[in-house]
């Protein structure tokens, strides 16, 4: 079985420290080098950015709540942050 892989529209600019997928959809947390969190829709051919969330510092981890609605980072700021992205429309 071939492993689905993604090219990301919009990819940060500087190194990725983590990725997470959601528990209940397609949607993919990425971690930055360059202060940012990016929210992507892979159910669509390019990884679709849907949001971003900015640090003051390098961001290390990310990971979902229970829920694809809670986000939860941290980074080289000190700071975990929930981050509840706002509903699509």
């Amino acid at each position: 079985m071939a492993t689905p892989q993604y090219e990301l529209s919009d990819p940060p600019s500087d190194a990725i420290s983590a990725i997470k997928f959601a528990p209940a959809s397609l949607q993919l947390l990425v971690a930055s080098w360059d202060k940012n969190v990016y929210l992507y829709d892979t159910s669509e051919s390019g990884g679709r950015l849907l949001r971003t969330y900015q640090h003051r510092a390098p961001v290390l981890d990310v990971c979902f709540g229970d829920h694809d609605e809670d986000a939860y980072t941290t980074g080289l700021d000190w700071d975990v942050r929930r981050w509840v992205p706002s509903p699509l429309s």
